[in-house]
Parts: structure tokens; sequence; C-alpha cells
């Protein structure tokens, strides 16, 4: 299995980034304020604030928390980039306000050097200023702004300074620029304080006395709900990363602060250190090349610690990404990972708006509730149930489980959800060696592994395609094939079904159908061998009967829940009385409850007994099923092949290829549905009048499948002695299973009540009478 990886943003995710903030916000303070830089109101002196809550206000002031979320916003992740866009929007909007012979003599700009600042000091005295503050700012909803985000939007910078100042033929706006280092090194003035910054830099500040925001820094959560979902994810196997525009000391420093550094893996750490030396190692190639978020780049180093910017991306999914920003969510897709973005770090309804709007694959509240959404990535289960709702998403949870547990590198997923798709899924993947078709079966709470056995299945005689890779693993059960184009039996069934022959008719499938039978029925007479309990216990065809009613699938489904009456869902009756109660089907009383026919299946169906045993499909619905040439069965998906009983081999193919319409298509049934339910609770009776007619296209399967296949194979094993004498009881005890433990019949995503009530029926007559009442 592949590395899994989880790579997090740090700011607004782990750490709080308001003391960056605060760091951003003092920088612009002290450029306007302070008598070194450009001294807007005239101060003798500038004396940094030594109390967080000065700081705070201060920094509020000049740089509003709603300023800086519009800026995230709008991809400018890194908080030197923030702060150098509220300069940028400060330094515009002075020279502004300046005559244009003097916005002319400081051309060209050049706000790093000190002269030059003297000079833009000279020129602000020289002019009443209005009060200076974010309310005078171009507002980044202003049209000059649309379009722009991350570095377009710093480089946009130069275009509004032409506009909106009068300026001319404008450049220094861009990261990287001398502007922007100017004001990274004020800002780390600010952030580390006096005594950090002058061990980092090996120089004195600029303006001394800060002492520092990085000191009144705090997690993003309260601590131990940080460490209890990196303990989380750490023993689901993740390996967590970290991707970040702080650099090493900044980074690393808080995480070890709050005794988290020990959960992340060092060489999976990805700051801005080693994004600018990645950066300059191309500049020295020649190339101008800027790697910062949202560029994949440092999503993709902190994945995998070799990757170089020139290197493919790995297939989709491969890994995933925990941000708060939508910069995160498009490195997160530039780089092929899944996406997960947190509302941790979002403070105003435009950056919350906005973060939504950059769609990332999953939005959660913070990263507590992280470990909980991964568990469910690598359960196949989960992908079943999406395809039908969020088919993309479940394609991309494809894509991932892919690479994790078969190494296969996909370029591209499809999911082809059907009526057939219960408890599985299919589809077709293409990668750099062709296009495969794919099929895997979810058994919830399954006891037995499932087996794909297609070459017990070919050599005693089976048409089946040939899978060219398997995955059987408890709960990871994929099954890989050549495409196929041939049309499916089950397609094929329900166009005649409703009208349309363009493809077969019921002549052709009725034939096909009694060609197999009798294929089928040589098949058995020639792989027939006696088993003992023992070996009859471990036959996979068991988990879709006796293993589902005696295991979790029952209790899961139905026991302690409340039955909804059909046509009236808001009344009801729980489950364990409506066991007890005896059933009245078109006027006539049923044997047994459908207490005692589980209770009669438990015994009926009980693996560990000798039986006479055949290679069987042991799950040919005609969703396994293609039909070649118009003729010929030919069988895929043998999740559950082995040696076992003909009479549970019949029982599937019998009941879905048959009854089971409603099943496939409940919602589209249940406008024409005949039954009517009502409950004689002075009696204990449920009355149910139903109309069981089949299409004539099933009616006639029905019979094709009586003649030349269940009643031969009767007379066969009765004939060699090999029936067992409660033979009926477990043809009628599987046929039980079918409706009852298939999907659960009141889930009301999947059945409208009126259709659960269809299935329960079928589950009490067939149980009580098999098929035979259908045979003429």
């Amino acid at each position: 299995m592949a590395e899994k990886v989880i790579v997090f943003d740090l700011d607004g995710v782990i750490t709080n980034e308001e003391c960056y903030w605060v760091a951003a916000g003092l920088v612009l303070h002290e450029l306007l304020y302070s008598p070194r830089y450009w001294n807007i109101d005239g101060r003798k002196e500038y004396h940094a604030p030594q109390h967080a809550e000065e700081a705070k206000a201060l920094a509020e002031s000049v740089f509003p928390v709603a300023l800086i979320q519009g800026l995230k916003a709008r991809a400018v992740n890194s908080n030197w980039d923030t702060c150098y866009a509220g300069f940028s929007l400060y330094l515009i909007d002075l020279l502004s306000l300046l005559p244009a012979s003097a916005r002319e003599a400081l051309q060209p700009l050049r706000p790093w050097e000190e002269d030059w600042n003297t000079a833009f000091r000279a020129a602000l005295a020289q002019v009443t200023l209005p009060e200076i503050g974010p309310q005078r700012l171009c507002s980044l909803s202003d049209p000059i702004f649309s379009g722009y985000t991350g570095f377009a939007l710093l480089d946009r910078f130069n275009t509004v300074a032409e506009q909106r100042a009068g300026l001319k033929d404008v450049k220094i706006f861009s990261r990287y620029s001398d502007s922007w280092k100017f004001v990274q090194n004020i800002f780390q003035e600010w952030y580390l304080g006096d005594t950090l910054y002058q061990q980092s830099y090996r120089r004195k500040p600029l303006q001394p006395g800060k002492p520092g925001c990085i000191h009144d820094e705090k997690p993003q959560l309260p601590l131990d709900q940080i460490t209890t979902a990196l303990k989380a994810l750490r023993a689901q196997g993740y390996t967590l990363a970290v991707c970040t525009g702080r650099d090493w000391q900044e980074a690393t420093t808080p995480l070890k602060k709050y005794d988290l550094y020990q959960y992340f893996d060092k060489l999976h750490i990805v700051t801005d250190t080693q994004v600018v030396e990645a950066e300059q190692s191309y500049r020295e190639q020649g190339y101008t090349l800027s790697l910062s978020k949202p560029h994949p780049f440092p999503f993709l180093k902190a994945f995998r610690p070799e990757h170089r910017p020139d290197a493919p991306l790995p297939p989709r999914g491969s890994f995933i990404v925990v941000g708060d920003t939508p910069s995160d969510v498009r490195g997160a897709e530039a780089a092929n990972a899944i996406s997960i973005a947190v509302y941790s770090g979002v403070r105003t309804e435009e950056a919350r708006a906005l973060l939504e709007q950059s769609q990332p694959d999953f939005l959660l509240k913070d990263i507590t509730r992280v470990p909980e959404l991964v568990a469910q990535f690598d359960d196949l289960g989960t992908i079943q149930r999406l395809q039908f709702t969020e088919k993309a998403k479940a394609e991309l949870l494809l894509q991932r489980w892919f690479y994790l547990h078969m190494q296969l590198a996909t370029a591209s997923v499809s999911l082809t959800p059907k009526a057939t798709s219960l408890n599985s899924f299919n589809g077709i993947y293409r990668s750099n060696t062709g296009e495969f078709f794919f099929k895997t079966h979810i058994e919830d709470q399954g006891i037995l592994a499932e087996y794909y056995n297609a070459k017990l299945l070919t050599k005693a005689g089976y048409h089946i395609v040939r899978p060219v890779r398997t995955l059987h693993e408890k709960d990871r059960q994929m099954v890989i094939y050549p495409v196929v184009r041939w049309p499916v039996m089950f397609d094929l069934m329900r166009e005649v079904e409703t009208g349309d022959t363009h493809r077969a008719t019921e002549e052709i499938l009725v034939e096909a159908e009694k060609r197999e039978c009798e294929r089928l029925l040589s098949i058995y007479r020639d792989s027939l061998q006696f088993v003992s309990p023992a070996e009859h216990a471990s036959a996979p065809v068991h988990q879709l009967f006796w293993h589902r009613l005696t295991g979790e699938r029952l209790k899961t489904f139905y026991t302690g829940k409340r039955i909804p009456l059909p046509r009236h869902p808001e009344s009801g009756i729980p489950f364990e009385e409506l066991l007890t109660y005896r059933w009245r089907i078109n006027g006539v009383v049923q044997p047994y409850t459908l207490g005692k026919l589980i209770k009669r299946a438990e015994v009926a169906l009980l693996p560990s007994r000798e039986a006479a045993t055949v290679v069987g499909h042991g799950d040919a619905h005609f969703g396994n099923v293609f039909l070649e040439q118009q003729r010929d069965y030919l069988y895929f998906d043998p999740a559950f092949a082995g040696r076992h009983s003909p009479l549970l081999d019949i029982i599937k193919p019998l009941f879905h290829n048959v009854f089971a319409t409603w099943m496939y298509f409940p919602f589209e049934v249940e406008p024409t549905c005949t039954l009517q339910a009502r409950l004689d609770q002075e009696e204990r009776e449920v009355v149910v009048e139903y109309d069981f007619t089949l299409a004539p296209v099933r009616l006639a399967l029905l019979q094709t499948k009586l003649k030349h296949l269940i009643y031969p194979l009767l007379d066969w094993l009765r004939s060699i002695d090999s029936l067992p004498d409660d033979w009926e009881m477990i043809i009628q005890s599987a046929l039980l299973c079918c409706p009852l433990l298939t999907i659960n019949l009141f889930d009301p995503k999947r059945m409208p009540p009126l259709i659960g009530w269809v299935g329960l029926t079928y589950a009490v007559y067939m149980g009580n009478n098999g098929v035979f009442s259908w045979k003429d």
C-alpha cells in the first residue's frame, strides 16, 4: 500500500495567524506614522507598543481583519504578501493626494530607499492630508481588481498606481521586488522582535524596541482538540505534513511550543525557506518562476520530499490537503490532491463565500472533523453510496483508492451508476496502458472474505470474462477486466420490459436463458461433489444468505427501528412487534410470521452441513451477465464463486432477474404500485392486498427457468439421492433473504415506504411459498 499523506496549512488551521495580522498592521502603522518613514502626523518619535492589546488596537486601526480576509480570499495567501498588499494600497492612496509636480518628482518610485522616503515625507508635509485610514483605500471589489488573484493581484497595483495616482510606467509592485523585500524586513522586525530578529538575521532591527508578536501566538483551537485529531490521523496510518508560507523557524517554533511537532514528519514539512531555495536554484538556471502557493510545488514537496518542479503530477487524489483559503484549494487542485477546506480561519461572510466558491472537494468546520471524514475515504462503501449523489467526488475517491491499494496510476475514472448497483459499483478507468473495466462488491458487515475465482468457473465450463487483475482482501475487493462492449442482460431485460426492442426481443432473451439453463445444468452434473460440513461452511455463497441473516446486516437494517406504514409514513410499528404478526396476503393467511420465517431460515441455511455441491457463480443476476452475439451469457464479477449447493446457486438470479423490478426502480414503480396494507392490531395481523403480476418477459423467463433448470435439477438430485429432505425450506429461506437483506427496505434515501412494503410482502410470501405458485 502506498504512503498515505495529509498536508496541513498552518495559519487558520492549526496555528492562529492573528499575531501575523497584528504584525502586518503594525508594519503599516509604522510606515504611516514613524519619522523614519512617512510620518503623516508629524510626530517627533515613534514608540513601539509593548502590550498585546495596544498592538492589536493600533494594527486594526490601519489594517482591519475584513481587509486582510478579503485579500486572503483572493489567494493572497502569505502574510508577507498580505502586508505588502496593504502597503501598496496606502502608498498609492498617499501618492494620489500629492500635486502632479510632487508625484513627478518622486518618480521612479523607490520606497525602499531612505532618501526617497525623506523626499516623500517632505512632499506629504506640504499638503493638508485628510484622515488617513482603511476607509479611504481602493476597495478590492473595485472593477480595477476584477478577476485578479494571488501574485497577479500584487502586479495589478502597478496599473492601480497609474490610474488612481496619475503615475506613469509604474513597475515596482510585484512579489520579491525591492519594495516587497523592504516590507518583508519590517514585518520580520515586528513579528520576531528585537532579540529573535537579531539572532535570525545577524543584524539589529532598523527601528528597535519591538517585543515580537510571535510571543503572543496561540493555537487555532484548544490544544487538546488539535492533539486528539492529529493522534487519530496518525493511528489511521497517515503521515502528517505541513505546507506553509512561514519560514522554517516561524513554522516549527509554535509547533514545538505546543508540543505538536512530534506528530509531523520533518521530511514532509515545507516552508517558505524551501520554496525560496528552489526558486533561487531556478533563477541560477535563467528561469524566473514563482513556486509559492497557490503553485502546486510546495504541496507536492510536502507530499513527496524528493519532488522537483519539473516532475510529473501524481495521480488525482494521491494525497490530501487541509487548508482554509482559496489559495490552498487552488494549490491542492493543481497538485492533483483532495482538498479539504476548514472554516476555522474564516472571519467574514465574504471570505466564507469566496472559500465556498473555490469549490473544495470537502468543507468542514475545523480539523477536529478531519479524522472521521478521511476514515471514510478508504471505505469502498463510501464510493458506492456517493456514486448516485456526488459522482465526481466518488470518482475522485476511487482514483485515490486505486493509487493507495493497487498502485494504479489512473488518468481518469468513470463510474457507471446503475439500478443494479445496490451493493456494488463498476465503471471504466483509463491509464497509459489502455482502458479497463472494474467491478467491486460491497458486503457490509461481511463475515467471510469474498472471492473472485474466475479460474474455477472457467475450468468448470462457464463462459466468463477473465480478470486481468484482482484484489481480494477483506473489505477491499476489486476486479479489473478488459473492456467488454456487449450489452448487459439487466439493461436488455429492462428495455424489453418497458417496450423497447431495438437491441433485443423477448424471444431472443428467453431463448438465451433456455440455452444457459441447459448449459448450467450440464455444469452442475459434471462438477457434482459431496463435501463435509466444514468444507461447505467455507463456501462464499453463504455470505449472501445465512451470514446476512444472522450477522450484523439484519440488525443494522431493522433491529430497534420503527417500520413506517405505506402511504402513512408518519405512523408505524416497531420491527420487533412486526415480527410477531400473522400475515394475510390476498385473503390467504400465511403459515409463518416473519419472526418464525427468520428462525426457520437460520436452521435451513446453516452453512455447516453436509451437501452435494457444484461449481457455481453464486451471484449470477443479470447485472453480472453480458449477452454475447444475442445468444450466449458471458459472466463477470464472480464475487461469490465457489463450490456450494446448487439450491443456493440458483436463488439470486431467480429472484433478482424475475421479481425485483421494484427493488431496482423503486421511485418509478411507486406511482403505479397497487399494494394496500394495514395493521389489524386486535388480531395482530398484517393484511395485504397486492397484484403480484409480472411483466410478460419476466414471467416468460421464470417459466423457462422452472422448465429447463429448476425442475430438472430437483429431479436429478432426487434421482441420485442428493436432494435434502428440507430442500423446499432451503429454497424458501434463501428467497426470503433476497428482498429482506439485499438492501434496507426502509432506507428513505433509497426506497419509498410503499415499495419497502412491497419488498417485505415478497419476503413473507416467498419465505412461506417459494416460487412454485407462479409455475403456470
